[in-house]
C-alpha cells in the first residue's frame, strides 16, 4: 500500500478525532501529529517512534532530531525516541545494531481520546518485519503512546512462540538541550555503570551528577530511581521515571564521533543527549513461551522553580 493509500485510509479512519492528523513527511514516509490543548507531538510510522513533542506552555521542544537524520525505508531515524528491540547494542553475529523495529514501517491499531483529553496511540509492528528473523516468529512487539501534558511510551513484546526468547531492548530518547556542556542529570550518582569508551569495564559510582565534558557512553546498572535532566539556561527540567527497566544508557558522541556519523551534524553533540531507557547488559530479560515483558517510560518537562 502507498503512503497516501495509507495517509487517506487513517484520515477516514479517525475523522472525529480533531486533534489528530496525518501527512506525509520528510522521505514520504507516513506521520501522525497530534495538536491538542496540551502540547504538539509528531510520531513516525518507520520505527514507530515519537519524533517530536512540545508542551504548549513551554518555548522550547523537548525531543532532538538530527537534521541530517536518514528518512528511508530499512534505516533508523536519528532523533525522537527510537525503538531499539529486540536486541540493544550490536547483534553478537553480525546482523546489525540496535534491532530491525527501528527500520520497518509500523501499523496503527487503535488512536482514541480519554476523559482527560489526551492522545491514546496503539502501534504494532507487523508479521512481515519479522520475515527474515526466524528466531523471532511467533513474538509480537506493540507501542502505547500517551500524549498529553507529559509524554508516556510504552513497549509491549508478548512472546507468542513455543520456546523462550532473550530480550533486550531500549527507548533510546534523544533530549534537545540548551548545550550539553552545561545539562547536569541527577538520579544515577550511586549507580555503577559499563563504560563503552573503556570496553564497557564496570565504573564505580561517582556519587555526584553527570555532567558532558567529553563522550559519554554508559550503561547504568540497577536504575530504580526518576532520572531528572537540568538544563538551567532553558530553565528547564525533563524527570523520566520508568517501569519494567533496571538499567538506563547515557549518550553523547562529543566531537570525533558525531564528525564519523554521516546522519548526524558535525556540532549536534552540542544540542543533544540521550537518556535511555532500557533492558541492557544484566538487565536482558528472559520471556518463556505465553510470556509478555512491558517497558515504559513516562517524560515529565517542567520548569525549574
Amino acid at each position: 500500500m502507498s503512503t497516501a493509500q495509507v495517509l487517506t485510509e487513517l484520515q477516514d479512519q479517525y475523522a472525529l478525532l480533531s486533534e489528530v492528523s496525518f501527512f506525509q513527511g520528510k522521505g514520504g514516509l507516513p506521520f501522525i501529529r497530534v495538536n491538542n490543548r496540551f502540547c504538539d507531538a509528531e510520531i513516525s510510522l518507520l520505527g514507530g517512534q515519537v519524533l517530536s513533542f512540545r508542551r504548549k506552555d513551554q518555548e522550547k521542544a523537548v525531543l532532538f532530531c538530527s537534521d541530517a537524520a536518514y528518512f528511508e525505508h530499512g534505516k533508523g531515524i536519528k532523533g525522537g525516541a527510537p525503538v531499539c528491540w529486540p536486541w540493544f547494542g550490536d547483534h553478537p553475529e553480525g546482523r546489525g545494531a540496535h534491532g530491525f523495529a527501528r527500520s520497518n514501517l509500523w501499523c496503527v491499531d487503535s488512536i482514541e481520546r480519554d476523559d482527560c483529553e489526551v492522545i491514546e496511540l496503539a502501534l504494532r509492528l507487523p508479521i512481515e518485519a519479522f520475515a527474515q528473523y526466524p528466531e523471532w516468529q511467533g513474538v509480537r512487539l506493540s507501542t502505547q503512546i500517551r500524549v498529553g501534558k507529559w509524554l508516556t511510551i510504552a513497549l509491549i513484546t508478548e512472546n507468542g512462540s513455543d520456546k523462550p526468547v532473550s530480550l533486550s531492548q531500549a527507548l533510546h530518547t534523544y533530549f534537545q538541550v540548551s548545550d550539553s556542556r552545561t545539562i547536569s542529570i541527577e538520579g544515577l550518582e550511586n549507580n555503577t555503570y559499563l563504560d563503552k569508551p573503556s570496553n564497557l569495564q564496570r565504573q564505580p559510582a561517582t556519587g555526584k551528577a553527570i555532567a558532558v565534558d567529553a563522550e559519554v557512553d554508559r550503561i547504568y546498572e540497577d536504575v530504580h530511581s526518576p532520572i531528572k535532566l537540568i538544563d538551567a539556561v532553558w530553565n528547564r527540567s525533563i524527570t523520566l521515571t520508568s517501569e519494567g527497566s533496571a538499567s538506563a544508557v547515557v549518550w553523547n558522541p562529543w566531537v570525533e564521533k558525531s564528525k564519523a556519523m554521516s546522519d548526524f551534524g558535525d556540532e549536534e553533540y552540542i544540542n543533544m543527549v540521550c537518556i535511555e531507557t532500557t533492558n541492557a547488559a544484566a538487565d536482558t530479560r528472559e520471556l518463556a513461551a505465553g510470556q509478555s515483558h512491558t517497558m515504559q517510560v513516562k517524560i515529565h518537562p517542567a520548569d525549574i522553580v
